[in-house]
């Protein structure tokens, strides 16, 4: 494995979690104990009583002949006899030629009675015993002797097969190898997290195909004389697709490797200590017609091995359960010829599904959902695994939802936080920000429940803005009304004013809520009139828009009215109500009536000190009993001028003789005011006194009643 694992690589690492898993789950298995397996484990014991490993070959002797003294059927060696022992009569033979002293007749004699290699060669003779040896995949060494095969091979083109190779061996001795009923290969090479979780049961080394040692013990149990290896052509290779053994089919992997069919923790088989053999004059009934596996559990001699089931497991009883899952091969999970066209379809599936459900969830539910979906998918790959042997890849699907869900779930909660900042954006076009961050930090300030509080209000709407429109398209017109109210809008904010709303053309703005601002009344005649200055200068914009002539009304009053978060559960908007916003809305519409750009009442002029007004009438309006003296605000004192006063003082004289009955008067000064300004103020005064009569008449106040809004 290199050092910067593949994409591929990672998938299998990571695929590995929910393999064991779903091995853990589906284990312990119990098993009807045919054939018999019982493992004789070199144990620490044994160690203890029988001296540390190696023993010599001819305790391994005697511990065979009580083994098939108590009829087991297949003696399996999970060691390799690979050195010759050294003969005790060869250290006396050069002692004795050391010392110059005569070689005694009997010692030749003696020498072939301790030849334990030849004694353990006798031994095994004749008898179902299998010897192991390894493979090695990168030591290029051979010693001792590799068996003859026992696979026997569909194919002869062994370039292209799929199979494993080796490139050195430690086998047996010759003359073990010879008498031994068969020889397998035990090597097991971890995944790359160090786990071993599959085991090769057939191996190429140069131009043949060796069995396992697991292998060859279930082909001698069988009493089966070949293995049969069955491939299959894909593209120029040759893949392995199953091995026949007798009337079972064993299913692998292209590799001929088999995933380990662990039927639990480690001392699930029988073990029997091998010093208990050797020692106890007594018979063992559990081997009868069994497979004894020579091996050891013992810490010092290093067979302990990282699985899937524990951490440390005797390598015996993973051959133990190889050979088991050899004999049984329905308790192999094997991966089917369609897993990929099953795993493509399951992962458009999911994919499909998320992405139509998932946009229609909130962010708790596409958690829940998410969750409840990798259940499933384990819960069915589990069942899969459990019910049929079929070993399909679930990783992928699993890191799909998590993918999907997690980006799903972290859209949502951007898309709630851009949301947010949205409406915190959108309604800080109307409401201060003051206000917004009021109704964040506090949820519970969001009520129907308003005040009530002098404000002022300032109505705002186009002159003729029905004519004006008609000519523009859809695009225009938004164009134009987004040139108009941002300017407007700014001058607004920039006063410390509220929006209330706009309808079309047409704008509602406040002062004095939510902070209360003693100046409401001066910051929005002061907006009216940087308003007005603002249109003017935009004309040129305007035409260019093909729209000339871009004028407005504005009305401004200042009373008591009702401020809050109104509305219902499904709507609501912080803005004023009352009599006093309705007379603001009645003065706009009044401008174009009196021919002015901005009317106030006389609440409000009575707090704008800084602020020059000019008379414009004494008004009922239409709804309203009591009359209202309206106003016209011209300039701010700082900026009038000297032409402008004087204009002032004439206009105000000619009110003065409106309101005191002397209409003679006034007309002749109306007149020469119009002929001076050509303001249809004062055109619309004389043609009123000349309906009404040359003289007042005696109840005269100063009063018109307005029968339209």
């Amino acid at each position: 494995m290199s050092d910067n694992p593949t994409i591929i690589e990672i998938l299998q690492r990571l695929e590995a979690i929910p393999y064991d898993i779903r091995l853990k789950l589906s284990t312990p298995i119990k098993t009807n104990d045919t054939p018999p397996i019982v493992i004789i484990d070199i144990d620490e014991a044994s160690l203890k009583k029988d001296g540390r490993w190696p023993w010599s070959r001819k305790k391994i002797s005697q511990l065979i002949e009580k083994l098939f003294e108590n009829n087991t059927a297949v003696i399996t060696l999970d060691v390799v006899q690979s050195e010759k022992e050294e003969n005790p009569t060869i250290k006396l033979k050069q002692a004795l030629f050391e010392l110059q002293e005569i070689m005694p007749d009997w010692i030749d004699t003696v020498e072939d009675k301790l030849d334990a290699d030849a004694y353990f060669a006798q031994t095994i003779k004749d008898k179902e015993l299998i010897l192991g040896y390894p493979f090695h995949n990168k030591l290029l060494s051979q010693t001792g002797k590799l068996p003859t095969t026992s696979i026997e091979l569909d194919t002869n083109n062994l370039e292209t097969l799929t199979t494993i190779n080796m490139v050195g061996y430690t086998a047996n001795l010759p003359e073990f190898t010879n008498n031994a009923a068969g020889s397998g290969f035990f090597s097991i090479a971890p995944d790359a997290d160090g786990t071993i979780r599959r085991a090769p049961i057939v191996a190429r080394y140069n131009d043949q195909i060796y069995p396992s040692l697991a292998l060859e013990t279930a082909k001698l149990y069988l009493l089966e004389d070949s293995i049969k290896l069955h491939t299959a052509n894909i593209g120029d290779i040759q893949t392995i697709t199953h091995l026949s053994l007798g009337k079972l089919n064993i299913p692998t992997d292209a590799q001929g490797q088999i995933l380990i069919p662990y039927l639990g923790k480690r001392n699930h088989f029988n073990y029997l200590s091998a010093s208990d053999i050797l020692h106890k004059d007594k018979s063992f009934p559990e081997l009868e017609n069994a497979i004894a596996i020579i091996g050891t559990s013992a810490i010092g001699l290093a067979d302990l091995r990282p699985t899937p089931m524990q951490v440390s497991f005797p390598g015996v009883e993973i051959q133990a359960n190889i050979i088991h899952g050899i004999l049984h091969p329905e308790s192999i999970a094997y991966v089917p010829d369609w897993t990929e066209g099953a795993t493509i379809i399951s992962l458009i599936f999911l994919g499909i599904l998320m992405i139509l459900v998932y946009p229609l969830l909130q962010p708790i539910y596409l958690v829940i959902s998410g969750i409840a979906l990798l259940v499933a998918t384990f819960s069915f790959n589990l069942w899969l695994w459990s019910s049929h042997h079929i070993n399909l890849p679930v990783i992928s699907s699993l890191l799909l939802i998590m993918a999907i869900s997690s980006i799903y779930v972290v859209y949502h909660l951007l898309k709630e936080n851009r949301d947010r900042k949205q409406i915190h954006d959108m309604f800080g076009r109307y409401v201060p920000l003051g206000h917004i961050n009021k109704l964040i930090d506090n949820p519970k300030a969001l009520s129907t429940d308003g005040e009530k509080r002098e404000m002022t209000v300032l109505f705002s709407d186009l002159r003729n803005f029905t004519s004006l429109s008609e000519p523009l398209t859809t695009r225009e017109l938004k164009t134009f009304l987004n040139q108009y109210l941002t300017p407007i809008t700014k001058i607004i904010f920039d006063n410390q004013g509220t929006i209330d709303k706009y309808v079309g053309d047409m704008v509602m703005a406040f002062w004095g809520a939510p902070i209360f601002d003693p100046k409401h009344a001066e910051q929005a005649v002061e907006s009216a009139l940087i308003m007005q200055n603002k249109i003017t200068d935009m004309q040129d914009e305007f035409s260019q828009l093909g729209i000339d002539n871009v004028a407005a009304g504005i009305g401004i009053h200042t009373g008591e009215m009702n401020v809050g978060d109104m509305g219902s559960d499904y709507r609501r908007a912080y803005t004023v109500l009352g009599d006093a916003v309705n007379l603001g809305s009645r003065l706009e519409s009044l401008t174009k009536y009196y021919g002015v750009k901005i009317l106030v009442s006389e609440e409000t002029k009575q707090q704008c000190p800084n602020v020059v007004f000019r008379y414009v009438d004494n008004v009922r309006v239409k709804g309203k009993q009591d009359a209202v003296m309206i106003y016209e605000p011209i300039v701010m004192k700082t900026d009038l001028s000297n032409i402008q006063k004087k204009l002032l003082e004439r206009h105000q004289e000619a009110f003065d003789l409106y309101l005191a009955g002397d209409w003679e008067k006034a007309t002749n000064l109306f007149t020469k005011l119009y002929e001076k300004t050509n303001e249809s103020l004062y055109q619309l005064y004389i043609m009123r006194i000349k309906e009404k009569s040359t003289k007042a008449p005696k109840n005269w106040d100063g009063v018109h009643t307005h029968t339209k809004k």
